[in-house]
């Protein structure tokens, strides 16, 4: 539907060009796709709180392709890791301890390398809203996350 439609603007952009400028473009580009993307969930989000789950792993897409494209790509680090604490919400009150390392692992990583000012921000909010988070509120350890090559963020096994 409407996030079909996303992914396919988000990879018809432009046509395949080879070199480092024109990586670097195809990744502006996605990233620009999933803010777009980002912006149309968290609207649904703030309108329908059962939907919460079914939300952000295409903007999450379009991100990771981006950073394929060009991991030096702060903006979609920043805002990655942005969607990664959104995603990590279970909506129980809990939150997935693999999300939540993978959105600080993004947040430091555009700290570190120097992000700009809208990035830096996002970066620190993302940091902040995680060191806010009870620690019973996070009932897996880390060790319970499995680092797959195929998918950047996310994984592990959940106990019940």
């Amino acid at each position: 539907m409407l996030i079909a439609a996303f992914i396919c603007v988000a990879a018809g952009f432009s046509p395949p060009v080879g070199g480092l400028k024109a990586a670097a473009t195809r990744s502006q580009e996605l990233t620009a796709a999933a803010e777009e993307l980002l912006r149309v969930e968290k609207k649904i989000a703030a309108s329908n709180d059962r939907v919460g789950s079914f939300l952000y792993g295409d903007v999450l897409s379009l991100l990771d392709e981006a950073i394929d494209h060009d991991s030096s790509n702060l903006h979609a680090r920043a805002l990655a890791g942005e969607v990664l604490l959104l995603r990590s919400d279970q909506g129980d009150g809990t939150y997935d301890i693999c999300y939540l390392l993978d959105s600080r692992d993004e947040a430091e990583y555009v700290l570190k390398h120097g992000g700009g000012p809208a990035d830096t921000v996002i970066a620190h909010n993302v940091i902040r809203a995680i060191q806010l988070i009870p620690p019973e509120a996070i009932p897996d350890r880390p060790s319970s996350c499995e680092r797959d090559e195929e998918q950047r963020h996310g994984t592990q096994t959940r106990s019940s």
